[in-house]
């Protein structure tokens, strides 16, 4: 692996001068974030198979106290000197937190556990669970569980505190914004369906193959983060939906009051108060950071107004009484006075992004000049809580744009442009190899690192095995990423540097579409996931039209569906067709396995069992037009 180099003396002048830009006097949030600590986890922990679930030495270089190094921005650098710590505190009497990555809230009722949210890992949650009992010794049963949202970072560790048994037989609602339909759309769909692409991006994004030191990852701003190749994610399909403010559920003898905020930061998403203690959460719609209007990683475009209307709303609803804010990132708010002021913060900061974007649009600007031009007040923007430490304010920008007026930035020059390596190759026809790099190494010299970027991507995507211009750019990269306020803008430069220098790493890393979110699927999101794998032009002449039977577990009955592949799309309806060749029963894991790998399907239909009836050809030709999808895939070379 090649070592990172150290910052320039370009880049540690940035630095420097960045500090004037922050309020670096206010030092309240490290007395707030270890408040209410109560205990935690060991260096390694590790599961009861022995797997090596969490290694708590690997922000060690993140130290208290010290001075921001020349590489890292100093924002951030305060920001991870924070959210490094984890553990179990305490935030109220009642109010449990376990502080990871994402949080695990433990609502601590009069009849039972009630937990909001579950951290991203089964081995994670089953460990915070424990360490919660072991250190307040409450052996009180979980009687209900919460989503707050659809991102998988909060349902991922589900199975690790709450028994699949115990939601199917009625035992354990799980509570949630959105019809339940919607929800499992959007939290699987979302992570499942572009999952593969997902997890790539992630990759950059949180650079979860860049080396932790502070030439490399300092935590994702939200969260420490780790590099993800042990994480087990686990999904359970809401049962109790929320789908209009002001319902309420009683749930271990407490009463939590919901105000449904959908087509906020995630699809479906709500806020909680629990009046019997004053606590309220927004959810990921208020944080200690700037949120994402557009997530770097892939997901759909959030409506910043959106954001700024529920957290007035919830202002007026409860604003008087919450006394604390807790979230499932960072540390909680208390005290009715440092809530309120952060809510509203928060809320005129969405505002203003979303207002000052659609002036400029009005005015003729592009969704780049844009961003290049709006800033926040220093009213909003000097405080902390406002930081880039998850969304940036520059993509931000550009994404409200996205969000009312569509991919086109306007420029007719851009509604149907040459593809990148074409539009490189002509540039290094035009001007010449050696010119490029010159000019190049000119602009690194000089410090302009983005027009270095930017100039040398023409060489590389005209010619991706010139490893001089590779390495030229790497450079580049790698000092605009220690500039970076914006941790993800940080990972992607970093992870771009070093892709340059090394190629594409294969080690495995986060995957959004495992095994058990694929299971979880509702069949006819199953049949969207099979879908995307179709190969259009390899199918554009195929026929194929198969009955399937999806058996459950002690039960006579099925569901029955039909799925049909012509003129290159696959559908599919409740149903069985007449004209099908060919019918399959089998369960749920076994036909999902037959529809995604049909090359295999003999041994499939072998190892489960599978009654078929007709003629199963019709599998080999569905063979013939899945496509496979290569998780290690291209990003900074064509």
């Amino acid at each position: 692996m090649a070592e990172p180099q150290q910052a320039s003396e370009f880049t540690a002048e940035v630095n420097r001068e960045a500090v004037a830009r922050y309020a670096m006097a206010d030092r309240a949030d490290f007395a707030d974030v270890d408040r209410g600590f109560l205990a935690g986890f060991p260096e390694k922990l590790y599961s009861e198979e022995g797997d090596l679930l969490r290694d708590g030495r690997m922000l060690d270089y993140v130290t208290d106290d010290a001075p921001a190094p020349d590489s890292v921005n100093p924002s951030l650098w305060r920001q991870s000197q924070l959210i490094k710590r984890e553990g179990l505190y305490k935030v109220v009497e009642g109010l449990y937190q376990i502080r990871l990555s994402a949080n695990i809230t433990i609502v601590d009722a009069p009849d039972g556990l009630v937990v909001i949210d579950f951290g991203t890992d089964v081995g994670l949650a089953k460990a915070g669970l424990e360490l919660f009992r072991r250190e307040t010794g409450n052996d009180k049963p979980v009687v209900a569980a919460i989503y707050t949202h659809t991102h998988f970072d909060h349902y991922g560790g589900i199975k690790g505190i709450v028994d699949e048994a115990d939601v199917t037989s009625g035992k354990i609602p799980i509570v949630a914004p959105g019809t339940i339909e919607s929800f499992n759309k959007h939290a699987i769909g979302e992570n499942v369906i572009t999952g593969n692409a997902m997890s790539r991006r992630m990759g950059y994004t949180f650079g979860l193959l860049l080396p932790h030191c502070d030439c490399g990852v300092v935590t994702g701003g939200i969260g420490s983060e780790d590099d993800g190749s042990r994480t087990k994610f686990s999904y359970i399909p809401p049962t109790d939906p929320i789908t209009r403010t002001g319902e309420v559920r009683t749930l271990g003898g407490w009463d939590f009051e919901f105000l449904y905020a959908p087509d906020t930061e995630a699809p479906e998403e709500m806020h909680i108060w629990i009046p019997a203690i004053k606590a309220l959460t927004c959810a990921e719609n208020a944080n200690h950071t700037m949120h994402n209007i557009q997530t770097i990683r892939g997901a759909r475009t959030r409506d910043a107004r959106n954001f700024a209307r529920y957290l007035d709303e919830t202002l007026v609803r409860w604003g008087d009484d919450a006394e604390v804010h807790y979230g499932p990132h960072t540390w909680p708010v208390w005290g009715n006075d440092n809530v309120t002021t952060f809510l509203a913060s928060q809320r005129d900061m969405y505002k203003y992004i979303h207002d000052q974007a659609l002036r400029l649009a009005n005015q003729g600007l592009t969704p780049l000049e844009a961003a290049e031009i709006v800033e926040l007040p220093d009213a909003i923007g000097k405080k902390w809580f406002n930081r880039y430490y998850h969304g940036g304010l520059h993509h931000n920008v550009r994404a409200v744009f996205h969000k009312e007026l569509g991919f086109w930035d306007g420029d007719p020059a851009t509604i149907m442009p040459l593809l990148p390596q074409d539009h490189a190759r002509r540039h290094v026809d035009l001007i010449g190899r050696d010119r490029i790099l010159s000019e190049g190494r000119s602009a690194i010299g000089s410090g302009d690192y983005r027009w270095a970027v930017q100039i040398l991507h023409h060489l590389v995507f005209a010619d991706p095995d010139d490893t001089e211009a590779k390495n030229l750019q790497a450079d580049a990269y790698e000092q605009l990423g220690y500039q970076q306020e914006v941790p993800q803008y940080r990972a992607i430069f970093l992870t771009a540097a070093q892709e340059l220098r090394e190629g594409v790493r294969t080690e495995e890393g986060v995957r959004t579409d495992n095994l058990d979110t694929i299971l979880a699927m509702p069949i006819g999101l199953l049949f969207d996931f099979v879908g995307v794998h179709i190969n259009g032009r390899a199918a554009s002449d195929v026929d194929v039209r198969v009955n399937l039977t999806f058996t459950r577990p002690g039960s006579a009955d099925g569901e029955d569906w039909t799925m049909w592949v012509r003129h290159g799309v696959l559908n599919a309806r409740p149903g069985h067709a007449g004209d099908a060749r060919l019918t399959v029963a089998g369960p749920k894991p076994a036909l999902a396995a037959l529809l995604l790998d049909p090359a295999h399907a003999a041994a499939t239909i072998t190892e489960y069992g599978l009654r078929t009836d007709g003629d199963t050809a019709s599998l080999d030709v569905l063979a013939t037009v899945i496509d496979t999808f290569d998780p290690h895939f291209n990003i900074v070379t064509p």
